[in-house]
């Protein structure tokens, strides 16, 4: 086995927690715990977390006298 590369290596030692910002463990990522990994599951079962949409216009039916012409 090799040794890790610098970058790797620093970059594992440097990642945060996506919710509380304590350094990430291994077996929870991108979590530091299995409470952070909890807290975040039970936001998205509530649908806290979401995409902004824009509606589209409703679909206009062709008028009856044809502007096709």
């Amino acid at each position: 086995m090799s040794a890790p590369k610098p970058d790797e290596a620093k970059s594992a030692v440097t990642r945060k927690c996506v919710m509380c910002g304590k350094p990430q463990d291994e077996k929870f990522k991108p979590f530091c715990s299995k409470r952070c990994a909890d807290i975040d599951l039970g936001r998205w079962l509530k649908g806290s977390y979401s995409i902004p949409v824009e509606d589209l216009p409703e679909f206009e039916e062709p008028s009856e006298h044809g502007d096709a012409e």
